[in-house]
C-alpha cells in the first residue's frame, strides 16, 4: 500500500454540454486539496508575526497542507 496521500482536486467542474443560454463548460479539476489546504494555512501564518520571509511562509503552509493529506487518508482509512 502506498504512504502518498491522495491529492484529489478541491473544486472539480464536470462537463456540461450547454443550452439556450448557458454555453458549454469543459470539464476542470480546479486547485488540488494540497494547495487549498495550503491557502488556508498561509493565511493564519500571514498573521503570525514571526514568520517574515515569503519562503519560510510558503513551505509551513505546503507542511501542514501535507500532514492535513496524511491525516485525511489515515482518517479514511479507520
Amino acid at each position: 500500500m502506498s504512504r502518498e496521500p491522495i491529492n484529489h482536486p478541491a473544486f472539480p467542474v464536470p462537463p456540461y454540454e450547454g443550452d439556450k443560454i448557458n454555453p458549454p463548460i469543459r470539464s476542470n479539476s480546479g486547485m488540488s486539496m494540497r494547495d487549498y489546504f495550503a491557502t488556508a494555512a498561509m493565511a493564519k501564518l500571514i498573521n503570525d508575526k514571526t514568520i517574515s520571509e515569503p519562503d519560510n511562509v510558503a513551505e509551513d503552509a505546503y507542511a501542514f497542507a501535507d500532514a492535513m493529506l496524511e491525516e485525511r487518508s489515515y482518517s479514511t482509512r479507520k
